[in-house]
């Protein structure tokens, strides 16, 4: 199903996150922790979403960056600030991942728009209710059959994560931009998810344990995760997101470089997976999926 307006939503974590994220602490610290993600509020659903509030507003704070501009309401004025810091390398790294042409124009801008409450992040969606917004960090929206705009921040959600945290979860929605942008939008879920977490995550200090260890403690998968996986309760989107990006590294293994990993999107989402796969060595599906389950039992191991 084609995912035109909610293109990505990163899950707050909570519970036992892992020390790294939450609280600031060092990268390697808490190497035991386990995260337990909840329902996202991303809808699969092709429904037009309201623009972003315009940046005149005389009730938001503004602050602009070269590669972003961040609006948010008064009581959220040091999280504008720093998020039109954490800006410019989260977008340095989506450029080395993905090229710069997706921030050329009038796009060259990511609006990144922070809501004060659920409720006002309600309102953002064109929401009726909040159910599952409080435990959501960011959503990445756009509208019908054109590029995503915004990046739709929860205050209340990104104010518990530490810089850390707030910048892997802006590079993975940024990294939803650029795709998007570039008009990459009909890759498989799982593919959109684990590679904006691949390059989110790929510079970190972070080990496979803190980035997946909700999926390294599941029973081997079957098959790839569907679209219905991201958006299931208790620690089973965590699962899905853990698998994916799994999967991702045994392309980015296969494949290697950036342009490579790049142009198997490309094909993922201009023709089909299957052509995708093939043009990375893989016979079919069942291939890949079996090469998929050894490096999530590698990763066990590490």
């Amino acid at each position: 199903m084609r995912r035109l307006l909610m293109l990505g939503a990163f899950l707050l974590v909570v519970a036992s996150l892992l020390v790294a994220l939450l609280h600031g602490g060092d990268s390697s610290a808490g190497s035991t922790a386990r995260s337990t993600a909840v329902p996202s509020a991303a809808s699969t659903q092709a429904r037009r979403v309201p623009s972003p509030p315009a940046s005149s507003s005389s009730n938001q704070v503004i602050e602009n960056s070269s590669r972003c501009q961040v609006t948010g309401p008064p009581s959220e004025r040091n999280l504008v600030e720093q998020l039109a810091e954490l800006c410019q390398p989260s977008a340095a790294t989506v450029d080395n991942a993905w090229g710069k042409a997706w921030a050329k124009g009038d796009g060259r801008r990511t609006r990144l728009v922070i809501a004060a409450n659920t409720q006002a992040l309600a309102g953002l969606l064109d929401r009726e209710d909040t159910k599952g917004l409080a435990d959501t960090a960011a959503v990445t929206v756009g509208p019908e059959e054109a590029p995503a705009h915004a990046v739709f921040i929860n205050g209340p959600a990104f104010d518990g994560l530490s810089t850390l945290g707030r910048q892997v979860v802006l590079t993975h929605e940024m990294v939803h931009v650029a795709t998007r942008a570039t008009g990459d939008n009909d890759a498989p879920t799982w593919l959109e998810e684990g590679f904006a977490d691949y390059v989110a995550y790929r510079h970190t200090k972070l080990n496979a344990d803190q980035i997946a260890g909700d999926a390294l403690d599941a029973p081997l998968p079957e098959s790839l995760p569907t679209t219905a996986d991201f958006n299931a309760s208790g620690s089973k989107a965590a699962i899905a997101y853990g698998r994916s990006w799994a999967a991702v590294r045994v392309v980015a293994a296969r494949v290697g470089g950036d342009s490579a990993m790049k142009r198997f999107y490309e094909t993922a989402a201009q023709q089909s997976l299957t052509a995708a796969l093939r043009s990375a060595g893989f016979a079919d599906t069942a291939a890949f999926v079996k090469a998929w389950r050894a490096e999530i039992r590698q990763l066990r191991r590490t």
